[in-house]
């Protein structure tokens, strides 16, 4: 027989971050705030790597964008509308404490065969990260999640609490220069057009050592 109990703690990013630096974290575990716009957020562990915890929230934001707002994928996620709006307008309305801990990310993305790595803040999973299947993007980006083997954890809402939204990933579609890759309301893997609006989750890491 087994008993399992959930406890709520009032908390700081700094206890936070001193708990990944403890390894005292376990992929699951959710960490409630509010961005400055008060929009509420649960950002959830869903990776823990030798070298840091991937925080990734719960739901998506509120505001869509495109991927791009040029309808192209050239480039891939560096070049794209959605990489600026992340590392400027999104970081920027994350509390201050919050941002102090976050580290950069070496994001890989592979581009009609070119391997790329590039260290973000703020980024996206791959479709490899989420699925564990190169589908659209025909390329193994990375190494599944462990929050993302199971289904239901693909399925994000369309803001806290909200409807299930359809949410971009950092890959581009493998044979159009003009499409991205996104998990659908059902949590499956897609691909739309670059320049069609959809929503994002906020995904950061905090390293585990300096």
């Amino acid at each position: 027989m087994n008993l399992t109990i959930k406890r709520t703690e009032e908390t700081s990013w700094d206890q936070v971050k001193a708990m990944v630096v403890a390894g005292s974290l376990k992929v699951g575990d959710e960490v409630s705030d509010n961005l400055l716009t008060g929009e509420r957020i649960v950002h959830v562990v869903a990776d823990i790597g030798p070298d840091d915890v991937k925080f990734i929230s719960k739901d998506c934001l509120d505001e869509r964008f495109a991927w791009n707002e040029s309808g192209s994928n050239e480039g891939g996620f560096k070049e794209s509308s959605l990489c600026k709006i992340l590392n400027e307008k999104v970081w920027n309305i994350l509390p201050e404490e919050l941002r102090a801990v976050i580290s950069e990310r070496e994001c890989l993305q592979i581009v009609e065969g070119k391997e790329e790595r590039y260290p973000l803040k703020l980024w996206l999973p791959t479709e490899y990260e989420v699925f564990a299947d190169d589908w659209a993007s025909e390329a193994k980006e990375g190494q599944q999640f462990e929050l993302f083997k199971d289904p239901r954890n693909r399925i994000k809402g369309a803001g806290d609490g909200g409807s299930r939204a359809y949410w971009w990933l950092l890959s581009v579609c493998g044979d159009n220069s003009a499409s991205a890759c996104f998990v659908n309301y059902v949590g499956g893997t897609h691909y739309s057009s670059c320049a069609y609006e959809l929503r994002v989750p906020v995904c950061f890491s905090i390293k585990i050592k300096e």
